[in-house]
């Protein structure tokens, strides 16, 4: 559906100015956190966070403020989660456009709230939401979609291929939510969901006879690779290989 992107510099390197608008916005929402809830004792982010359906603090407005809205007593994850976005927006801003991009953004956000909302009911779901992790682990996902040969510095150190990466983040994610390690495990996966859909277009996932022909051509593929090739006597000329 969209143009692989060819990587050529360094994550970051081609931030956006919406990706640097949406920094901005972000850091300044976070510092506003940091002095309502530290210096002035107002309760911001209970306001605004996503809260379970089942509990009377649960409103309307929170499926569009969560996002925002990030811990206050964790300004570490808040600057880890700066950084993921930073590597990130610009090599997907590029192959999707603006708008198509904060589209996906945002969509990935909806995906994981509706989900997690879902799940809310649920012992060890139930725990009030906010960030803008399913919208990255979007990102990531689709990056490694896009760019699967790309390298990526895992802990800035072990080079690791963006498919790996891609995989890897829908496994942990699938198996800490099967395993109710993650208490937002179902926020995540909405997330990767609908970004995901999004990203392949409804139609080539739900469609019946493309879904037929990926089954048939992944058959074929697989009937293709019990066959080999076999030089029987490379000293003679005009020989014939042997196909078993």
């Amino acid at each position: 559906m969209y143009e692989r992107t060819r990587i050529s510099h360094g994550f970051g390197s081609g931030l956006s100015p919406l990706g640097k608008k949406l920094l901005i916005i972000y850091g300044t929402i976070y510092v506003l956190e940091l002095l309502s809830e530290h210096w002035f004792g107002i309760p911001l982010v209970s306001m605004l966070m996503l809260w379970p359906l089942s509990l009377p603090d649960f409103h309307f407005w929170q499926i569009l403020t969560h996002p925002f809205i990030h811990d206050p007593l964790s300004p570490v994850a808040f600057l880890i989660n700066c950084l993921v976005f930073y590597f990130f927006v610009g090599p997907i801003e590029n192959a999707f456009g603006s708008k198509r991009f904060l589209l996906l953004f945002y969509l990935s956000a909806l995906g994981g709230s509706l989900c997690g909302l879902a799940f809310s009911g649920i012992s060890g779901f139930n725990a009030p939401f906010s960030g803008m992790m399913p919208s990255l682990l979007s990102m990531i996902v689709i990056f490694g979609l896009m760019n699967p040969e790309a390298t990526i510095l895992l802990m800035f150190v072990i080079p690791i291929k963006a498919k790996y990466i891609s995989y890897g983040t829908i496994v942990v994610t699938l198996l800490t939510f099967l395993a109710k390690a993650n208490p937002f495990g179902a926020y995540h996966l909405g997330g990767i969901l609908f970004g995901y859909i999004y990203f392949k277009g409804p139609r080539n996932i739900f469609d019946p006879e493309l879904i037929y022909f990926n089954y048939v051509e992944w058959k074929i593929k697989r009937k293709r690779s019990r066959f080999q090739v076999i030089d029987g006597d490379k000293g003679k000329k005009n020989k014939k290989p042997t196909y078993h």
